[in-house]
């Protein structure tokens, strides 16, 4: 939990007499494009942020309405490197603070080659709560037995709204973030002859730090899978 005190206000509010203190509640999750023969796998750390005042008297004074997210690393893994040797560095990541505890979610790619991959995440303690993603051309998003398949298209969107917004943050100082930045740019819509929007980076361009920070983010604004399932068998 992260404190802050604000003492300047756009308006009046007949309780304030003095400093009101924001509370800043930060959960972390974590998103893995798997890469393939040309492609590097790679990792983005992203948190949300929700702010709200200690006193709850003053939430009309609250200057941040919506929650917010933040990169907090991103790195693209060596080409070439064996998956298993992927899941150890990983597993690395996940047992360090603040990811380890309270745990981060963890989503990984579960479409194509990441499905192999994923099955390596069941075999270590730290990476057994990873929840596959399965990337789809449809338009409805559900969750499954590992985890979710979500559209292509609602990934992208969520990033492109956030963005819109101002409410998505890129640490300059992140050594890819200036390729992350150039990715969104590149990223392109198109329909299909039936009308149907598709996502993708332009022609011999790269998409996999999108992808990943699609992915921490989804998991970030998304429930845990198992409480969705539960909450559709309810239905």
């Amino acid at each position: 939990m992260e404190l802050e005190t604000i003492s300047e206000y756009d308006t009046q509010h007949p309780r304030v007499s003095g400093p009101i203190t924001l509370k800043h509640s930060r959960t972390f999750a974590v998103g893995v494009d798997v890469g393939q023969a040309h492609d590097p796998t790679a990792i983005c750390v992203a948190s949300r942020i929700v702010t709200t005042p200690l006193n709850p008297v003053f939430k009309d004074l609250n200057p941040y309405k919506h929650p917010r997210y933040e990169v907090a690393h991103l790195e693209r893994l060596r080409l070439g490197m064996p998956y298993p040797v992927q899941v150890d560095y990983l597993e690395g990541i996940m047992a360090r603070q603040p990811l380890s505890a309270p745990r981060a979610r963890l989503l990984v790619d579960y479409t194509g080659v990441g499905r192999p991959v994923f099955d390596l995440f069941g075999q270590r303690a730290a990476l057994r709560h990873a929840q596959g993603v399965v990337i789809t051309g449809g338009r409805e998003t559900s969750a499954t037995r590992t985890g979710w398949s979500v559209p292509k298209g609602e990934l992208v969107s969520k990033l492109q709204a956030l963005l819109h917004a101002g409410d998505l943050r890129i640490a300059a100082g992140l050594q890819d973030a200036a390729v992350l930045a150039r990715e969104l740019q590149d990223f392109r819509v198109r329909f299909t002859d039936n009308g149907n929007a598709t996502f993708s980076a332009r022609e011999g361009a790269h998409d996999d730090l999108v992808l990943a920070l699609a992915l921490a983010v989804f998991g970030l604004s998304r429930p845990e899978p198992a409480e969705a399932l539960r909450v559709a068998w309810a239905r």
